[in-house]
């Protein structure tokens, strides 16, 4: 039985990890036997997940031979042996000496990432390759590793090509912007154009860890954006799958932060126009998430044409994830407008969500007020809001609204 075996392995891990002297004496010996078994191929599976834990904790004499046996697991005849191999072979990089990677890891790991039956192998090549790129410098990885995740992003698997996609981030931060910007990036602008929906999604999702990591690894700068991603977004605001539009309407704000506000009104105004009346509720939902970020990027007079009609739109739509969410974002625009643009454009939209049928919607509207009668002052408070609170309460048929205004108050 799988589970048997491999609550076995997991016990042994954490009896080995609190008496690690155990292993040289008893858990080696056990690996070796389980190595060479031949009735069945379940114990060679076995002894491949428990080879990371057996040498982290193995005598310096024993690694090499522990080595040797994983090499052999690799090469297995068995399917299942190798794919089990494969999946642990970032662990055990993880606890191998960098001379030890290059002298008798690397020859299986290129072998395990050209394996033709198993797409689930070259995932976890990719996987191996997240952790082995950050103990190798530049020049290693362009000699061992690089050619592996350049394979991987054209594999005629597509959960492959996904997988880099989702870790993209990952391989800016261990490869660097040089190996990035010379090497990979055509290589990710092909993802965000490929035949496969869930790849080009997390291909422009990723885009946002990517402008988030520290500025020595983010391979992109404001003029690779122009060049490289902006024109992908046009086609990908057409894109007739609904959650690529959505994830690319979840990136728009962090991009529009590093673009700047004049090309954030040349390129992506007409672009965030369009995806705020988009016909799917997650795109509504993800743009106006981040549309006091995108205000604080355009400025008042910016967005006041092309936005605010949109917003003020928003907070009547249908779903209430999204009526939400742009009361959430009313606090940061109040600031941005001052008092007289919140009360002209957004201050009656905003107070008849407290009488919203959805409760998360009024809590919401509740917890936002406070932060907009910060902002604003208490003589402000005192002398505009609070009567039009009391109206609201004398005027509320029903007991729920009644009590909103009621928590309101404090």
């Amino acid at each position: 039985e799988t589970v048997i075996r491999d609550q076995a392995i997991a016990s042994m891990c954490v009896v080995v990890a609190k008496h690690p002297k155990l292993a040289p004496d008893h858990l080696v010996p056990a690996l070796h036997r389980l190595a060479v078994k031949s009735d069945f191929f379940t114990g060679r599976v076995s002894a491949c997940a428990l080879l990371p834990t057996v040498y982290r904790y193995a005598n310096e004499d024993q690694k090499a031979s522990l080595r040797k046996v994983y090499t052999t697991l690799c090469a297995d005849d068995t399917p299942m042996v190798r794919r089990a191999a494969a999946q642990k072979m970032k662990d055990l990089v993880n606890v191998c000496e960098k001379a030890d990677i290059l002298t008798d890891l690397i020859s299986v790991y290129r072998q395990l990432s050209q394996e033709d039956t198993q797409d689930t192998i070259r995932v976890a090549c990719v996987h191996t390759t997240l952790v082995m790129a950050k103990m190798l410098n530049e020049e290693e990885n362009r000699q061992h590793t690089l050619s592996v995740i350049k394979s991987a992003c054209e594999d005629r698997s597509w959960r492959v090509r996904l997988t880099v996609a989702k870790n993209f981030d990952q391989l800016c931060a261990a490869y660097g912007p040089e190996i990035m910007n010379s090497s990979l990036l055509p290589y990710f602008i092909q993802m965000m154009k490929d035949n496969e929906q869930e790849v080009r999604k997390e291909a422009v999702r990723v885009i946002e860890a990517c402008l988030s990591l520290p500025a020595g690894s983010n391979p992109l700068s404001s003029e690779q954006l122009q060049q490289f991603i902006l024109p992908q977004f046009q086609s990908l605001a057409l894109d007739p799958a609904q959650p690529v539009r959505a994830a690319l309407a979840q990136v728009l704000g962090p991009v529009a932060k590093v673009l700047g506000r004049d090309l954030t009104q040349q390129q992506l105004n007409p672009l965030i126009a369009d995806l705020m009346k988009d016909e799917f509720h997650d795109v509504r939902l993800n743009i106006v998430s981040h549309a006091g970020l995108i205000c604080e990027v355009l400025s008042v007079d910016g967005l006041m044409h092309s936005l605010l009609h949109t917003i003020q739109n928003l907070v009547m739509d249908n779903h209430w994830r999204i009526r939400q969410s742009v009361v959430e974002q009313v606090p940061k625009l109040a600031k941005l407008f001052g008092v007289e643009m919140f009360q002209s454009k957004l201050e009656g939209c905003f107070l008849s969500n407290l009488r919203d049928c959805v409760h998360s919607v009024r809590q919401s509207a509740i917890d936002n007020l406070k932060e907009i009668a910060e902002t604003f002052g208490s003589k402000w408070t005192v002398e505009h809001l609070l009567p039009k609170l009391v109206e609201q309460y004398s005027q509320s048929s029903g007991y729920a609204n009644r009590v909103t205004v009621l928590h309101v108050l404090p």
